[in-house]
């Protein structure tokens, strides 16, 4: 069972690879349950635990359903479980209770800009006050001093086979009629 500092480590990999996860964190506990305060678990964009404890049987399973709840309108949730009554509660009759806390990590969409001159310095800088992960194309050798907020640049791409935009990415094309198709 990875400690906090692995799950963080974890969670740190899933964001540079834009993955959606959630952390949920076990923040109190009465009586008796599998978990204790502190306890983290990772859940990924499908369900599933990917590192960490935070209880098992029906209490993991209300959890992970929290989660892609979570990662679905991207709102963080303060649950309760009752582990004392195995009718009314989650199923099980730990004789317990417990409060975790579930925060959705969505990464941002990315305004991916073709081109160069100050359309594109200009909307870049635009991009990223608006929250926007900031993504340029531009050929043949970008200066990254002109784009000081672009989390990615990429040159020498003619074809653009290396712009792999999302669903959720926006594409502005300002290539000056060089590469518009």
């Amino acid at each position: 069972m990875p400690d906090g500092m692995a799950v963080i480590g974890l969670m740190a990999g899933m964001a540079g690879r834009r993955e959606p996860h959630a952390l949920a964190t076990v923040v109190e506990t009465v009586g008796s349950t599998s978990a204790h305060a502190g306890d983290k678990a990772l859940i990924d964009a499908a369900g599933g635990l990917v590192a960490g404890w935070v209880g098992g049987g029906c209490a993991e399973g209300t959890i992970r359903q929290t989660a892609l709840d979570c990662l679905a309108d991207g709102a963080p949730r303060l649950i309760g479980l009752d582990l004392d009554d195995e009718v009314l509660g989650v199923g099980m009759p730990c004789g317990g209770s417990m409060r975790v806390f579930v925060d959705p990590v969505i990464p941002p969409p990315t305004l991916w800009i073709l081109g160069h001159g100050r359309v594109a310095e200009s909307l870049s800088r635009l991009g990223a006050e608006l929250g926007f992960r900031v993504g340029v194309s531009d050929t043949p050798r970008p200066e990254s001093a002109r784009y000081p907020v672009a989390a990615e640049i990429i040159g020498d791409d003619y074809d653009f086979a290396r712009l792999q935009p999302a669903r959720e990415d926006s594409v502005v094309i300002a290539t000056q009629h060089k590469g518009d198709h």
